[in-house]
C-alpha cells in the first residue's frame, strides 16, 4: 500500500466556456474533482493497480462532498476531521486561457494537527505500507517543518518518503536530520534554493552545485524536472539525464503529481534506477496527454514508455 498525504485538499471545480463575459452573467456546467496534489497522486496510483490510502485534513459539508468524490474515483481514504470547511478551487477555461480562483482553506488547530500526526504515524507503521508521498502546500496553522517531522516518522518505521513541495516547507525538510527518500523540485525552484540561474544546458554545473550544497547531502534521490526538456536526476553517486518524447501535450496540470506517483510505484517495488526514472517520466507524460488532471492515457503506455530515454551522466 502507498500512503498519500494531502494536507490542503480541495474540491476542484472547472468551468469550460467559449468566452468570459466580464461584469455579466456566464452560464456554465461545472466539472468537479477531488483536488490537491496528493489526490492526483492517488488517482494515478489506482490506474497503476497499486493499493492506495489517502490521508490529510477534511472538514464540513464540503469535506463530505470531497469524500464522495474520492469514493467516486475509487480512492480509499482515512482523513482527520477538522472544524473548518474544506476549500474550493475554481478554474475558468476560456479562449485558450485558464483563470483560477484558489481559496486559502481552513486553519488547522494545534489539537487537530496533533491528532493527524498521530494518525499518520499509525498508518505509516502498518505492515502493508510500502511508501509514503507528501505533496503540496500547507494549510494555515501548520508549521513549515511539519513535512520534515513526517519524514522522520516514516523513517522510524522504514518507509521511503517522497516529498513534493516548495518554499519554506521544502527548505525545512532539507535541513532536518531525517532526509526524504526523494525530492522533485523543478529547475526554477532549485535555482531559487541555490541562488543560481542554471538552464537545461548547464547540467554539469548544476550537479556540481548540488554536490557542494550540504543541504542535499543524505537525500538518496534528487530529481530536477525541466518541463519539456525532461529532467536531471542524482541517485547516490549516479547521475542521469531524462529525455522525453516529443508528443504534444493537452493539459500539463497534474503532470508533476503523476510523476511522483510513478516514482512511488517503482520505489515501493525496489526497482532499479532506470526503471524508477522511466516509470515516473512516463506517468508525467501520459497525464499531459489527457485533458483530465491526474489521469493517464493508458492505451499509449507502451509507446511513451519505450520512447523515454534515460542516459547516465
Amino acid at each position: 500500500m502507498i500512503l498519500t498525504v494531502t494536507l490542503n485538499p480541495s474540491i476542484d471545480t472547472s468551468y469550460q466556456i467559449d468566452h468570459l463575459h466580464i461584469d455579466d452573467v456566464n452560464r456554465v456546467m461545472p466539472h468537479r474533482t477531488a483536488g490537491g496534489k496528493g489526490l492526483n497522486v492517488s488517482r494515478v496510483l489506482t490506474q497503476l493497480d497499486d493499493e492506495v490510502l489517502a490521508t490529510g485534513f477534511i472538514g464540513g459539508h464540503l469535506g463530505e462532498a470531497l469524500a464522495d468524490l474520492m469514493d467516486a474515483d475509487g480512492i480509499p481514504h482515512s482523513f482527520t476531521p477538522i472544524a473548518g470547511e474544506t476549500r474550493i478551487c475554481i478554474a475558468v477555461l476560456h479562449e485558450g486561457n485558464q483563470t483560477e480562483f484558489l481559496e486559502h482553506g481552513p486553519e488547522i488547530s494545534a489539537n487537530e494537527l496533533e491528532s493527524f500526526l498521530n494518525h499518520f504515524a499509525d498508518l505509516a507503521a502498518t505492515e502493508d505500507c510500502g511508501a509514503v508521498t507528501l505533496s503540496g502546500s500547507l494549510p494555515a496553522g501548520v508549521p513549515a517543518d511539519v513535512y520534515a517531522g513526517m519524514v522522520a516518522r516514516a523513517a522510524e518505521v522504514g518507509r521511503p518518503a517522497l516529498l513534493d513541495t516548495s518554499g519554506a516547507a521544502l527548505e525545512a525538510a532539507l535541513v532536518a536530520p531525517a532526509k526524504p527518500t526523494l525530492i522533485k523540485p523543478n529547475l526554477s525552484e532549485v535555482n531559487g534554493l541555490l541562488e543560481t540561474s542554471f538552464t537545461p544546458d548547464d547540467l554539469d554545473q548544476l550537479l556540481t552545485a548540488l554536490e557542494d550544497d550540504e543541504r542535499f547531502d543524505g537525500i538518496p534521490w534528487v530529481v530536477i524536472t525541466m518541463g519539456g526538456a525532461g529532467a536531471v536526476a542524482r541517485h547516490g553517486e549516479h547521475a542521469y539525464r531524462v529525455v522525453m518524447p516529443s508528443i504534444p501535450a493537452v493539459n500539463a496540470t497534474g503532470s508533476g503529481d503523476s510523476t511522483i506517483a510513478g516514482f512511488a510505484h517503482a520505489i515501493a517495488r525496489g526497482a532499479e534506477d532506470e526503471e524508477v526514472l522511466r516509470m515516473g517520466s512516463t506517468c508525467g507524460k501520459l497525464n499531459a496527454m489527457d485533458p483530465q488532471t491526474g489521469h493517464l492515457v493508458m492505451e499509449r503506455w507502451d509507446e511513451v514508455y519505450s520512447a523515454v530515454e534515460v542516459k547516465p551522466l
